[in-house]
C-alpha cells in the first residue's frame, strides 16, 4: 500500500513539475486526451450541423465574442451576427452545400486554449434557379477554441479557399525563403 501511495504521489508531483516546467519554457501544456477529444468532438459538430443546416446548433459552439472570418472574407463578430449570417447563407445558396473534413490537426496554444486546423471539402453552391455556382470547395480553417466553464467552444474562426495552383507548396521552398528577414526577433 505505502508503494502504491508513494507512486501516485509521485505522478502527481511529476505531472505539476512537468507543467510548470512547460509553462517556463513558454510551451504551452499538453491538451489531455479528454480535451483533446472534445475540440475534435466541437469540430465535428461545426460539420454536422453545417450537413443538416443547423445554424442554432452550429453556433452554439461558440462564445458569445466570437469572431468569424469567412470565404469571402466577411469578418462577423458576435454570436448573434454570425448566426445571421449563417442563416441566411443557409437559406439561400448553401442551402444544399454538405461538407466534410479531410483532416483536422489540434495543438494547444495556453492553458485552456487550442487552435485546430481543419482541411474542409465543400459540394457547390446553388444559384436561385438551382444551378450550381463554380464547383466544390476544398478549404483550410483554423478554429480557435478556448474551455470556459469546463466547455471547449469556438471563439474565433477563419476560413480560406485552398487555391489548388498552390496547394503543395505548403513550405516556402525557394532559396531566397531560408532564412527569415533582416531585424526579425524570431532569432532571440
Amino acid at each position: 500500500m505505502n508503494h502504491f501511495v508513494m507512486a501516485m504521489v509521485a505522478t502527481i508531483a511529476l505531472s505539476g513539475f512537468t507543467q510548470l516546467k512547460a509553462e517556463a519554457a513558454g510551451t504551452p501544456p499538453a491538451l489531455s486526451t479528454a480535451d483533446q477529444s472534445a475540440v475534435r468532438a466541437l469540430v465535428d459538430g461545426f460539420a454536422d450541423s453545417w450537413n443538416r443546416h443547423d445554424m442554432k446548433t452550429m453556433h452554439d459552439l461558440d462564445t458569445e465574442d466570437v469572431e468569424w472570418i469567412n470565404g469571402v472574407g466577411h469578418d462577423w463578430r458576435g454570436k448573434t451576427t454570425v448566426y445571421r449570417g449563417h442563416d441566411a447563407f443557409h437559406k439561400t445558396l448553401a442551402r444544399k452545400t454538405v461538407m466534410s473534413i479531410e483532416s483536422a490537426a489540434i495543438r494547444p496554444l495556453a492553458p485552456n486554449v487550442a487552435v485546430a486546423v481543419a482541411t474542409l471539402r465543400f459540394s457547390p453552391l446553388l444559384a436561385p434557379d438551382g444551378t450550381e455556382m463554380g464547383g466544390p470547395a476544398k478549404t483550410r480553417a483554423s478554429f480557435i477554441v478556448v474551455k470556459r466553464d469546463g466547455v471547449w467552444k469556438i471563439a474565433h474562426f477563419h476560413n480560406t479557399v485552398i487555391d489548388p495552383r498552390f496547394e503543395n507548396d505548403d513550405m516556402p521552398n525557394w532559396p531566397e525563403a531560408t532564412s527569415p528577414p533582416e531585424g526579425n526577433d524570431s532569432k532571440k
